[in-house]
């Protein structure tokens, strides 16, 4: 498995499509922690191995992965869980008189959408279905692993990822109909079928948009970045690595809590007498998950820089409480 990365990729395509600042902000941004992310692509690792040969989940147990996970019995549930769905969708098809092509880890071009020169995405599985009366369908499969639930209707990277399919099978299948669909073992799955047409549509719409973001970045140094470029929201900010430094984002928030941070100080709190209108309450609760994951990131930055052995001021470390754990034998412990 490759370890390229097309620039404006399918799966940060949320970001950049409405934020065209985005990809240029992440310049020189630390990649945090990649824990979940690294899991992850070991499950789905796991996932194209049984499904190139074969296998079950628990057949590999004891395997070490790429990013070090052993597969273990919770590791190969979670997988497991995904591969009997796309097995039972393929064996509905040929109970129906289809005949399946299945593809595995598919690099498809996306080139056509972005303008990124050779730029490509991959899918987990493409499932070609060609039906008895002659007409060709087309399944694009995203396995996600992770807490988030995640839909497929109207989802950006399934467009992406379809679009994709087409262009790459375009000389061997004229499809008709292709459905996105995620498959979440941790949530209920998720799927959404689009015509051919439906997708051209939303490329026409995407395209100006990934290239303005590209151009963006390319000119990164050469022009300052502009405001009326910004776009934060839950959706463009989700994922990207520069919110913790983002101007834009704070001026969102602050805007969001009628205050500026930086003058906020505790002599300004007061306490109202009069109870916060119900009807408030419901424009804060549509806001928390962004206010949760900018708190979160600059949490994160912090401490990035704190353990990289750069000042940030107003922080400092200090040693944790001593637990009370103790062992009799030095021995046993460091051989433990």
């Amino acid at each position: 498995m490759s370890e390229y990365h097309a620039l404006a990729s399918p799966s940060s395509s949320e970001m950049w499509l409405n934020c065209a600042n985005s990809l240029a902000m992440q310049i020189g941004q630390p990649e945090g922690d990649t824990k979940a992310a690294d899991l992850g692509s070991d499950k789905h690792e796991l996932l194209a191995l049984c499904l190139e040969f074969g296998k079950q989940a628990i057949d590999y147990e004891g395997h070490i992965l790429k990013y070090g996970h052993t597969v273990n019995r919770e590791l190969a549930t979670d997988v497991q869980t995904v591969l009997d769905s796309v097995r039972d969708r393929i064996s509905a098809y040929v109970l129906r008189g289809a005949r399946v092509s299945v593809d595995v880890e598919q690099e498809v071009p996306i080139e056509h959408i972005t303008g990124e020169g050779n730029a490509t995405g991959r899918v987990d599985i493409v499932l070609r279905i060609s039906w008895p009366d002659g007409s060709t369908d087309a399944d694009v499969i995203d396995a996600k692993f992770g807490y988030t639930e995640v839909l497929a209707e109207n989802n950006t990277q399934g467009l992406m990822y379809a679009s994709g399919v087409i262009e790459k099978f375009s000389l061997v299948d004229e499809f008709r109909n292709v459905t996105f669909v995620i498959e979440q073992p941790l949530r209920a799955n998720s799927e959404e079928t689009y015509t051919v047409s439906q997708i051209n549509e939303w490329v026409e719409w995407a395209s100006p948009r990934a290239a303005k973001a590209i151009l963006i970045h390319k000119m990164v140094g050469e022009r300052a970045l502009k405001e009326e470029d910004f776009n934060p929201s839950e959706k463009a900010c989700q994922w990207c690595k520069a919110k913790a430094v983002c101007p834009a984002l704070k001026a969102e928030l602050e805007d969001m809590i009628g205050r500026d941070f930086e003058t906020v100080t505790p002599e300004d709190v007061k306490i109202s007498a009069e109870i916060i209108p119900v009807d408030q309450l419901g424009h804060f609760f549509a806001n928390l998950e962004l206010f949760e994951d900018w708190i979160k990131a600059v949490r994160a930055r912090i401490e990035h820089e704190v353990f990289a052995g750069n000042t940030v001021p107003g922080v400092k470390v200090v040693a944790g409480k001593r637990g009370n754990r103790q062992w009799s034998s030095d021995e046993e412990a460091e051989a433990m």
